[in-house]
């Protein structure tokens, strides 16, 4: 009875892991890192196939699915958090503002920020390009100054690959 009880637990933590694993290791993929990821791949083909085994076997436990449908959202988190933290990869935060841009652009370099701004021509008349590249750490941080410097703004924000030079970090 007691076994029974904790299944769904031990289900979940498994499937927890399962899934972190999982989107680690396409994370790593996307990055070049074949051979950890092929690693990573053995270990959530296990890690799969003993969670699964007990939610199959016993699928008169509702408890079992409830807890493999936890495990899935608990993974699924840790994954896109360990992944944010792991990643070194710069990040490029594009902002485009109307007119010359020329206040964003000197509060921005002001906290310290690596901003290069570039004249452009939108739908609505002359806008400026301000580029931000920053590392995957300190994206929160630029992200709340141009929510604070540029709240209507249209913004994108692009994980890079590489970077031909080391990113400019203020502080």
């Amino acid at each position: 009875m007691r076994s029974a009880a904790l299944q769904p637990l031990l289900i979940a933590a498994l499937v927890l892991l399962e899934v972190a694993v999982w989107q680690l290791r396409v994370a790593l993929a996307t990055r070049g890192r074949k051979r950890v990821a092929a690693a990573l791949g053995a270990v959530n083909a296990v890690l799969s196939v003993v969670a699964l085994a007990q939610v199959v076997t016993n699928l008169d436990r509702p408890a079992n699915v409830a807890g493999y449908a936890v495990g899935v959202a608990a993974g699924v988190y840790l994954g896109v958090v360990a992944d944010g933290r792991l990643a070194g990869d710069p990040v490029e935060h594009r902002v485009v503002v109307p007119g010359d841009g020329a206040r964003v652009t000197t509060e921005l370099a002001a906290l310290g920020w690596p901003v290069t701004a570039q004249p452009a021509v939108g739908g609505g008349g002359p806008v400026t390009v301000l580029v931000v590249i920053v590392g995957a750490g300190r994206t929160a941080e630029v992200e709340r100054d141009l929510d604070r410097l540029a709240p209507d703004a249209f913004r994108t924000s692009t994980r890079l690959r590489s970077a031909s030079r080391p990113v400019a970090v203020p502080g």
